[in-house]
């Protein structure tokens, strides 16, 4: 957040329809302090030359309150939005917009807030829930024709992609494909070498604390202090970014690690560093998070929980760069999808729109045939399978009728001649 010169003193004026109390620059609000209306709508939040800007919550007498980030004037950020029924969502905002859903379950929620803050309440009547609108986003990861290489190996060629608050860009690919090269580039582990990078607007490539206390990483070297506790190597962790009263039992609780936060990582399995990790990439409540093949080595049972805290993540607003050769991980995790081979992305969707594409939807019907079974597999488009259907659903020999749709892995092949284990 952004330091403005603030005076001590708090003082009051007419702003804005209502009444402010706070510090003045240059006779506007500017610094800390709280708008009231007569119509009962109050502001209390962060000013910049006579505009909310920063961290505050509005409050409306109906009951519905908004409380998050603000940008001259507007609602822009993440937020949490309370409804005069109580029901709550945490959200996207872009210039006063509601453009995304972060959290479940949906409530029925207006398409937008108003253009400007606490001019009007926001309508209130019951809409459906806009589409995000990414184009009124700024990304959190902004890349354009990055490559980079290895002597005379070009392990990354002219990607260009963005990954947006709240998102999971799953980059899928075998290994050697690029991604974890990509990784190390965005988070200075390797040199810049062609292309352009921003992370929350920061160009990359330069020591950067104010950006490296914004993101957090998980590395394929697992880089753990095997000496110390798990709990010391997150308080240590922690330390590095100022944070004094880090909830380290916490981040351990969710990876499953709390009932051996006080032994020493030298005596953890393979697996249990893998979500130490996780739990260290976590601490500082990134905005931007980057995991490399972060389920790697672990029990399904662990994986599973392990997915549901990256959710989590994002839910909170956090944009999450995925990488991973497993295709129902990527399925599972991702908004979109980036199939990155020999390294050069070849196609960025949704999992949906990539099967939708590039695969093919059939029904796969078996039946009785004597003392034997049958299959038959119908695409699922055209007349002349719909009539075959119909006369195979009536039958008395038919024993069980499944859907099958293309997966990545399928389309990754079709796409690429090569499978993801290659």
């Amino acid at each position: 957040m952004v330091e403005y010169e603030k005076t001590a003193e708090k003082q009051s004026l007419p702003w804005m329809g209502g009444i402010y109390s706070g510090p003045l620059v240059n006779n506007k609000p500017h610094g800390t302090g709280r708008l009231l209306r007569p119509d009962g709508t109050r502001y209390e939040g962060e000013w910049a030359e006579g505009k909310p800007h920063g961290f505050g919550s509005i409050y409306y007498e109906s009951g519905a309150a908004y409380e998050g980030e603000f940008l001259n004037g507007r609602m822009h950020g993440t937020g949490l939005s309370t409804l005069p029924d109580g029901k709550k969502v945490r959200g996207q905002w872009a210039n006063g917009k509601f453009v995304r859903v972060l959290e479940e379950p949906k409530p029925d929620f207006p398409s937008l807030f108003p253009d400007e803050l606490i001019q009007t309440e926001p309508g209130l009547q019951q809409q459906p829930l806009p589409e995000p609108d990414r184009q009124l986003l700024t990304p959190a990861i902004s890349v354009n024709g990055l490559s980079h290489w290895y002597n005379d190996l070009h392990a990354v060629k002219d990607i260009s992609f963005s990954v947006y608050p709240g998102e999971i860009l799953g980059f899928l690919g075998p290994n050697g494909a690029g991604k974890s090269t990509t990784i190390k580039v965005l988070t200075g582990q390797l040199a810049l070498k062609s292309g352009e990078a921003q992370i929350l607007g920061r160009d990359i490539g330069k020591d950067d604390p104010i950006l490296q206390s914004q993101i957090g990483v998980t590395f394929e070297e697992k880089n753990l202090y095997l000496e110390m506790s798990a709990l010391e190597n997150l308080d240590f962790y922690a330390s590095l970014f100022g944070i004094r009263r880090p909830d380290s039992l916490e981040a351990l609780r969710r990876v499953g690690l709390s009932d051996r936060a006080r032994d020493r990582v030298s005596n953890y399995s393979k697996g249990m560093r893998q979500r130490l990790m996780i739990a260290r990439a976590f601490i500082n409540k990134p905005k931007v998070l980057f995991l490399d093949e972060p389920t790697d080595g672990l029990d399904p049972v662990t994986a599973v929980e392990i997915r549901k805290t990256i959710k989590e993540e994002a839910g909170r607003g956090a944009a999450v760069l995925l990488t991973t050769h497993n295709m129902h991980e990527a399925d599972e995790l991702s908004d979109r999808v980036a199939f990155i081979n020999e390294g050069e992305i070849v196609a960025i969707d949704t999992a949906e729109n990539l099967k939708m594409k590039y695969g093919k939807r059939s029904v796969r019907v078996r039946l009785r045939d004597g003392n034997q079974v049958r299959e038959e597999e119908l695409p699922l488009d055209g007349e002349r399978s719909s009539a075959r259907l119909s006369e195979l659903s009536a039958s008395p020999d038919l024993l069980t009728i499944h859907t099958e749709e293309a997966t990545l892995e399928a389309i990754f092949i079709k796409l690429t001649g090569r499978g993801l284990a290659g």
